[in-house]
């Protein structure tokens, strides 16, 4: 019995704990559109645009390192999205970032 009560409570305090942090976005996120405040979208030939008028653009490609070492878009470094929270500090701020 006592250990049925043992696997209950740890069960219950495990599930309230994985409630509790869905809930907390690390980044403030825009109610609208569901994407971190400020993000924008652009379409391929936008970015294109961009690259050829060698705009400040740094492409970060956040799939794992297997998928990003078969193709990626030229220039791109990957940081895989787990990983992206470490690395946000260093990330230059006065380029346009792109997520793919």
């Amino acid at each position: 019995m006592k250990r049925l009560a043992c696997v209950l409570f740890l069960a219950l305090w495990f599930g309230a704990s994985l409630a509790v942090a869905q809930q907390q976005p690390r980044y403030p996120v825009d109610p609208d559109t569901k994407w971190a405040t400020g993000a924008n979208q652009k379409t391929a030939d936008e970015l294109k645009k961009q690259l050829a008028a060698r705009a400040e653009v740094l492409i970060i490609d956040v799939r794992a390192p297997a998928s990003f070492e078969k193709e990626t878009l030229p220039g791109a470094i990957n940081i895989p999205l787990d990983q992206l929270g470490a690395y946000l500090p260093t990330i230059p701020k006065d380029k346009t970032l792109v997520f793919t």
